[in-house]
């Protein structure tokens, strides 16, 4: 069985996985870049959230560029990698994702977008997966609206979520 350390590490790096897409795909990357670059697009609240974030993690994603749901999710991802210097990622195919996580974290079959996120010595702390709970909870009503990235929030809040769980302490 091949180590969540060694998954991540034959992984590529957000750029590599980029420009495997078609132009279309690539753009819609470049814009949601564009709108996490805005500076109402993550509010200062949150934006503090994460540069608080204490601890080192490891986000081991699986993606494809003809995905939606990679197209804005991972691109999220990599903000969290380059707003908060303790967060790393590395993507690997859902393929690859079905061969070597399904069985081992017990799931019927990996969506994509699939963000583990590990620890610092590559233990997992929780999952994001496919999009946002708030988009999951909203369902049709808010599609046109997080396909539109006015959602890019509520994935920062989720992966948040996690990243702060993992250090409080146990009751």
């Amino acid at each position: 069985m091949t180590s969540y350390q060694d998954l991540f590490g034959i992984g590529e790096a957000f750029e590599t996985f980029v420009a495997r897409g078609l132009p279309a795909e690539v753009d819609t990357v470049r814009r949601i870049q564009r709108q996490l670059a805005d500076t109402d697009a993550i509010s200062s609240a949150t934006l503090e959230r994460l540069r608080a974030v204490r601890g080192r993690f490891h986000l081991l994603a699986a993606g494809e560029m003809w995905c939606p749901d990679c197209q804005i999710n991972l691109t999220v991802t990599d903000y969290l990698r380059r707003t908060q210097p303790t967060i790393e990622l590395s993507v690997i195919t859902k393929s690859r994702a079905e061969h070597a996580l399904k069985d081992r974290l017990g799931l019927e079959r990996i969506s994509i977008p699939f963000v583990l996120v590990l620890d610092e010595a590559f233990q997992p702390l929780g999952r994001f997966v496919e999009s946002p709970q708030s988009v999951v909870k909203g369902g049709d009503a808010v599609k046109a609206d997080y396909r539109a990235g006015r959602y890019l929030e509520s994935t920062v809040l989720d992966m948040l979520a996690i990243f702060e769980d993992a250090h409080t302490p146990m009751a």
